[in-house]
Order: C-alpha cells, then sequence, then structure tokens
C-alpha cells in the first residue's frame, strides 16, 4: 500500500500538474484584456454645439438626467479652488468633469439631447460670420473660448469716506468741458440679422485676459463689473490676484451677497481696426447663473459707450472710428430660460419647506 500511494504521488499527473502550477493562467488573461483594451481605440464623444456646463444649466431638471456618486477622493487632496455643479463638489470644474460628459453621451444616444448636437444652434445674426477673417478678431491669438451670473463698489471705492467725497465731486465736475465725442447713431443697418420683435438682452463675447468669453450680459443698470467664479477659475488665474471688498453687492435672486475679491483683467471689444481695450475691474461672485460676466456701468462709461438693447448691439469711439459689438440671440434667450428655471426652482423649494424649519 505505502508503493502504490508512492506511485500515485510521483505518478505521470501529478508531474503534469506540478509543471503547470507555476504558469498561472491569470497573468496571461490579465495580458490579453490588456492588448484588447489597447488595440481597440476609445469611442467618441459627438460634437457638441455648446459647453456642457451650459446643457447641465438647461438639463438640471431633467428626470432622466442621472446625478453621480458623491466624490471618494478625500476633500484635503482636491483643489478648493474648483467647483464641479454635476458633482456639486470640489475638486475640478464642470467643464472637464469626464462624468458628466458620459452622462450627456448616454443621454444623446436615447434621442434626448439632439438639439445640442452638431453646429445647429448658431445664431442667426452670427451665420456667415465665421468665413470673415475679421470676425475672429483678425487672427488675434486666445488661450482659450468660455462658453458658459448663473451695491458693490463704483467710482466711489470700497469706503465710506470714498463715497462721500465721489459724491461731492459731481458739483465741482458738472460745469467741466468732456473734449471732442464722436456722433453715435444706430439705424435699419443694425437690424440686419435680428429676429423681430424681441424682448432680448444684449448678451456678447469678448476677449477677456485673453480668453474668449461668450454669455456676456451687457446691463447698464448694474453698479458693477461681475465675474463669475467658474468663469474666472477657467482662466487658470490664481485667486491669490483677488484683492479683498468689504462692499456687499445686492440684486442676486434680491439676497445680498459678498464678493470673493475683486481682480483687475484686459477687456478687448470690437473687432478690425475698431477695437478698444481697456483694464477693468471685477468683481468676483460665487452664485449659480447663466452669464459668465456682466459689464455695468463702470467699464460702459468708461469707453463712453452707447448701448442700444432694440438693436442687440452697443457701439464705442475708437481711434479709427465707432466700434461695434452685436448681440447673440440665442445665447440671450438660452440665459433667459436657464434664469426662469433657477427662480422657479427657488421657489418652489421654499414652498416645500417646512414651517417649522423657518
Amino acid at each position: 500500500m505505502e508503493e502504490t500511494l508512492n506511485l500515485r504521488k510521483v505518478g505521470p499527473s501529478h508531474d503534469r500538474f506540478e509543471h503547470k502550477r507555476p504558469q498561472d493562467p491569470n497573468p496571461r488573461e490579465e495580458q490579453h484584456r490588456k492588448k484588447q483594451r489597447q488595440e481597440v481605440p476609445p469611442t467618441p464623444f459627438t460634437r457638441l454645439n455648446t459647453s456642457k456646463t451650459n446643457i447641465l444649466i438647461e438639463i438640471k431638471d431633467m428626470k432622466e438626467l442621472k446625478w453621480p456618486v458623491r466624490m471618494r477622493s478625500p476633500p484635503e487632496s482636491r483643489d478648493m479652488n474648483k467647483y464641479c455643479e454635476f458633482h456639486r463638489d470640489h475638486g475640478h470644474i464642470t467643464e472637464s468633469c469626464k462624468a458628466l460628459q458620459r452622462e450627456i453621451e448616454a443621454l444623446i444616444k436615447r434621442g434626448l439631447l439632439s438639439s445640442y448636437v452638431g453646429n445647429d444652434k448658431c445664431p442667426r445674426n452670427d451665420r456667415g460670420r465665421e468665413k470673415d477673417p475679421e470676425a475672429k478678431r483678425d487672427g488675434q491669438p486666445t488661450a482659450g473660448t468660455i462658453n458658459i451670473i448663473i451695491g458693490g463698489i463704483a467710482s466711489g471705492g470700497d469706503s465710506n469716506s470714498g463715497r462721500k467725497q465721489y459724491a461731492r465731486r459731481y458739483a465741482l465736475a458738472s460745469g467741466m468741458p468732456h473734449g471732442k465725442l464722436e456722433d453715435i447713431t444706430f439705424g435699419t443697418g443694425d437690424l440686419e440679422g435680428v429676429s423681430l420683435p424681441h424682448d432680448d438682452a444684449l448678451v456678447i463675447s469678448a476677449i477677456l485676459a485673453n480668453f474668449e468669453v461668450k454669455r456676456i450680459l451687457v446691463d447698464n443698470r448694474s453698479a458693477a463689473n461681475i465675474l463669475s467664479q467658474e468663469a474666472f477659475a477657467k482662466m487658470g488665474i490664481s485667486s491669490q490676484q483677488l484683492k479683498a471688498v468689504k462692499t456687499p453687492l445686492q440684486g442676486f435672486g434680491g439676497g445680498v451677497i459678498t464678493p470673493e475679491g475683486v481682480v483687475e483683467l484686459p477687456l478687448t471689444l470690437g473687432s478690425s481696426q475698431k477695437q478698444v481695450t481697456e483694464m477693468t475691474s471685477f468683481q468676483v461672485v460665487r452664485v449659480s447663473v447663466a452669464d459668465n460676466a456682466i459689464l455695468g456701468r463702470p467699464l460702459l462709461n468708461k469707453i463712453k459707450a452707447i448701448v442700444s438693447t432694440f438693436h442687440l448691439a452697443m457701439k464705442f469711439p475708437t481711434s479709427n472710428g465707432v466700434g461695434v459689438v452685436r448681440g447673440d440671440q440665442t445665447a440671450a434667450r438660452q440665459c433667459y430660460v436657464a434664469s426662469v428655471r433657477e427662480i422657479n426652482n427657488n421657489v418652489m423649494q421654499i414652498s416645500r419647506m417646512d414651517p417649522e424649519d423657518g
């Protein structure tokens, strides 16, 4: 019996087993999987006609939209200057969110976001201008494009004494000559490409800090130039360049907010030889709004701009004649829809609140 058992232990079948054991099949299978992944090219994402941030603003109430799970990385390891509206957390910006890109692609394949595919949202008054080299700011290089705010300090500054001094200055300066001003007029030719009748705001694009920034609202009722925190983050500007500000802003949904700070950035308006570039003070605000920026009276008065909301255009004098910036009607209506939706959501949230919660 001992001899029989010994023969079974050293027999050919056991030899084969011992011979195969060192060659673990798992690494081979893993290698094969890696090779397959390398050979199969990644599926390209559908080309969009607007930014992923804009799409999220407009579809965030869609019941088919699947929100992501909470981020697992420790908060101390993330960049707190970057905020993702999709994850509702810090660490990266909305536009670079891979989870959002995959979710948008999934909704497109289900036929739910066909209006955001391709270039079918090109505004009427911008069609045909892409072929014009002047429409590209005469080839002026930019660092990128920002597609898709979602009281304050004016000339008086950020102190009570400065504001009082500014108020007293009017009596002394009202009779001073203003120099030669060029006549600026609007005519029927300025209505070309504008869809009438309309009640749209003047929403433009401009070169800001070497970025082509879209969805800029021109608002002569605003006492401040405003820049959204998200647009500020996309420019890659360090938050250390922000100067502290004490004066709060009022008017964002009826509330009062304190800006993150003030930053001076170069702003270029116009095209061809009829351009104006000014260092402009922007108050950076962390508010969910549809516009990237607001140009208020401080900038409009500085460049002597005349705004016509009917013609959806803004004109201003330059050394080579009158410059003009025309509005984007499609962007204006998208901003309006997003803003109304945000207001409705806030009203619904308030109505659902328990009275005991205040």
